[in-house]
Order: C-alpha cells, then structure tokens, then sequence
C-alpha cells in the first residue's frame, strides 16, 4: 500500500489516534470503529484493506512522520501538516464513489450476477440455448431464474434493455465503457475488468479505481426505483452488507419504544440496542430526538465546533449526569446536518 492513501485518511485536519483508523481498514465492526469512520469522513473505506498487519500499517505511519507529512503528538495523536495537505492535492486521486461500507461485502459478486444476467437475456433475445454459462453456482443459476419468469420474456429483454440504457446515461462515458466491454452476450465473450485497467492492475490504484467504477455503478442501482428489475434482482446481496441484527432493530423503531423496550424486544442487552441505533443514525434517516433528551440538548446546545473535538469524558466532567448514548447521538445529528447543509 501507497503512503499517500494513508496520508489521504488524515486529510480531515483533526488530530486523531490511529489504532482505530488501522481497524476501519481491516473491517473490526464495533460502534467506535464506526463512529470514528463518520466523524472523520473515513466510513467509505471500511474493510477495504482485510490483509493489513498492524506492523505495515505503523511503518507506513512512520515513514509519513519521518517525511513529515504527519504531526505525531505526544500523547500519540497524528494530525495531517501542511505539507501532507499540498502533498494530496498534488498527487492523490480522489475517490468519491468508493464506499466499501455499504457495497464492499458483495460488490465483486453482486457485478458477476449482473454480467450473468445480461448473458442469459442476450442469448434469450437471439432464442439461443447453446453457450456456455458465465456461471455454474446454483446461487446464479436459481436467482436469474426466478427473475426471468417473473415477465413475459419480449418485456424482460426490454426491460433489462432499457434499464441499462438509462444506468449508462448516469456514468461517465469511460464507466460506460469499462463496464459494457465486460459484457458477454450472443456471439461475444467479455473482457475482464483487469484487461481493461492494464499495466495498473497489480497496483493500489488500480484496486482503487476498479472500487471506484463499481461502486458507482452500484450506487446508481441502488437509487433506481424500487420497482426496477436489476435493483431487486441484486436487492438481497445489497442487504448482506447490513448489519442484520441492526435491521432487527430498526424494525421496532416506527413503535417509539424506549431503549428498554426494545432489548425486551429483541431479548438483548440494552448496550447492543444503543449500539444498533448508533450505527443506523450514522448514514439513515433517524429519529434522533426520540432518543435525545430535552436536558441533553440544552446542556449541548453551546458546545463550541468543531464536533468531531467534542471528546464525552471532557463534557462529562461538568454534567456528570450526561448520557454517552445521547451525547453521541447528538454530535451524530450535528455533523449530519452540517454535512448536508455544505452539499
């Protein structure tokens, strides 16, 4: 791995402790690994580097201190210099569309399901039965299956046809391009993505960009319309990037139970309850003042940005009866609104 993608993950400004940046790559999912990957723009990259030891990480850490493009405090915090800062706008691409958190689990087989399905409805348009199946695993075979019956075939061919069409519209022409070479159909065989990224295909950069175009695509079909063919064909690979016993959860939370109410609920301990709702509320619409106390955002209202500096044991110090869960899922809400404001 490159320092300078590491350097990319300070960016931010703020100075933070590494430990937890190291188990947002490597894909450790507990809320302060979550929480730390929201505060400071770095969720994107969860799981995105499983392999990572924690000697590498370290050693690229070092190097960067050395270069002096990190500022290591005493107390062991780093903080991004200005060097780093002219470093990354000088030599760093920026990957907007990476988001391993919510397609990094299945994005790679979720991509072959598509490129099967457009096999089978090519050769289905030409009435062809004699080609060889781009995949053979019963969990292909059955989901394309069940989709195809589900329409008369002229409208299915029509349908997969125009959705395309439309999902191509929404990618720049070079991600159209990489992603309909891939293609397979009647009487043509696909390159693979590897082909297509070249001398780059070893490198981070070449892992990056192939994240970055997929993720995209997955993006655009995840906001189609629900109705649409290709977002519930690939819907149930979608959720197997979700916490399911988080949606467990958020199933009851149209009920406006309380936080005890919902472990009896669930037959969990209330901890993990908090824990579930701190994770929907980085990146879903929530209910925060359900959860939040009147004497909680009053007590907070005052507190000085920037949020992602408010640390719970400082602000406890003065309001010994401060909630965690409630301080957290108030910092939440303000930088989500902040956030939104500056889009």
């Amino acid at each position: 791995m490159e320092p300078s993608f590491i350097l990319a993950l300070f960016q931010h400004g703020y100075k933070v402790r590494t430990s937890t940046l190291y188990h947002l790559l490597k894909g450790k999912r507990t809320s302060s690994v979550l929480l730390y990957g929201f505060l400071y723009d770095n969720l994107p990259f969860f799981h995105l580097f499983p392999e990572i030891t924690e000697k590498q990480f370290n050693d690229l850490l070092a190097s960067l201190v050395k270069e002096k493009l990190l500022l290591q405090t005493l107390d062991g915090e780093v903080q991004i210099t200005e060097s780093g800062k002219q470093t990354i706008e000088h030599e760093m691409d920026h990957f907007f569309w990476i988001n391993n958190y919510r397609f990094g689990k299945t994005d790679e087989i979720i991509w072959r399901l598509l490129q099967f399905t457009v096999q089978v409805v090519s050769n289905l348009s030409y009435a062809n039965k004699q080609y060889v199946p781009l995949e053979q695993s019963p969990l292909f075979q059955k989901q394309v299956k069940m989709y195809i019956k589900s329409m008369p075939k002229a409208q299915l061919i029509e349908t997969v046809k125009k959705e395309w069409t439309q999902i191509f519209s929404q990618l720049t022409n070079e991600e159209a391009c990489h992603f309909a070479q891939q293609f397979s159909g009647y009487q043509k065989i696909g390159k693979t993505s590897f082909q297509l990224i070249g001398d780059q295909k070893k490198t981070l950069k070449g892992y990056l960009l192939k994240k970055e175009k997929l993720h995209h695509l997955l993006a655009t079909i995840y906001l189609m319309p629900e109705s649409s063919f290709l977002r519930q064909l690939i819907l149930p690979l979608f959720k197997q990037n979700e916490n399911k016993s988080m949606n467990e959860t958020v199933l009851y939370l149209k009920m406006q139970l309380s936080i005890e109410e919902l472990a009896l609920k669930r037959r969990v301990k209330i901890s993990t309850i908090k824990d579930h709702l701190m994770e929907f509320a980085l990146t879903e619409e929530f209910p925060f003042e359900q959860f939040i106390s009147n004497e909680t955002s009053e007590y907070l209202k005052d507190y000085k940005k920037p949020y992602q500096d408010w640390e719970y044991r400082v602000a406890k110090q003065s309001n010994p009866e401060l909630d965690y869960f409630e301080f957290r899922l108030y910092q939440i809400q303000k930088i989500r609104a902040e956030r939104e404001t500056s889009e």
